[in-house]
């Protein structure tokens, strides 16, 4: 395996570019929004289309548009090691296959298509609009999923926590254990809990207690702290 970079500038990284069109240096690329004069985005009509590129940044706000280029995954800074190593080890499954370069193109298509603002929910004789900015938090209780919301209301859907997390934007909201995805607005505060989980303090909801694993501890501070 060769190792090249850093590039700082956007010429810089357009030449390189430029001069690996379709070699194996270009691979994989690992790739800051931000250079020393400008945007990444500048220099990358130069990738090539087999290139798998991956985006480290501290800059959220571009998490859309980078799969305009290949963007495979958009990691934020600090990167966590366990979303390095999950991401090194989808490029592995990718390559693995006789079909890499279609399922990198049908993760570009599904993470395009636009998140949930709102859901229509069974009420009474007919339904309610929720929209997503109103919600709290999403569990599942006694093998029914409800929103709750911040009015303290909460309804019930026929859908799966794992559905729903999938059409909702990361962004705004985390899943926290198998049961629970909190909303971003929601949160007020961590507790530090037994082996280390932590607690999560839910501004209109004290009472309730949501607790976060400890594999995913690390990346809830790094989600809360952006």
């Amino acid at each position: 395996m060769l190792v090249e970079g850093p590039l700082e500038t956007i010429d810089e990284t357009r030449d390189w570019l430029r001069r690996h069109q379709g070699s194996e240096a270009q691979d994989i690329v690992f790739s800051d929004i931000r250079l020393a004069d400008g945007l990444c985005f500048d220099a990358l009509s130069e990738l090539s289309r087999t290139s798998m590129l991956v985006f480290t940044t501290t800059y959220d706000e571009y998490a859309l548009q980078v799969f305009r280029y290949n963007g495979i995954a958009y990691l934020l800074k600090p990167v966590d090691e366990e979303e390095l190593r999950a991401t090194l080890n989808r490029i592995c499954d990718l390559r693995a296959t006789n079909t890499g370069l279609q399922s990198i193109l049908a993760m570009m298509q599904q993470s395009q298509q636009p998140y949930r603002e709102r859901f229509l929910v069974p009420y009474k004789d007919g339904y309610e609009v929720v929209a997503v900015g109103d919600i709290s938090h999403i569990c599942t209780e006694y093998k029914d999923t409800r929103l709750y919301l911040t009015s303290g209301r909460f309804f019930s859907i026929s859908m799966s926590v794992e559905e729903i997390e999938d059409q909702l934007n990361p962004r705004d909201f985390f899943r926290v254990n198998r049961q629970t995805i909190i909303s971003i607005h929601a949160v007020s505060g961590l507790k530090t809990w037994f082996g280390g989980k932590l607690r999560v303090r839910l501004t209109n909801y004290p009472d309730t207690e949501v607790l976060c694993s400890r594999e995913k501890a690390s990346a809830l501070k790094t989600w809360l702290g952006r």
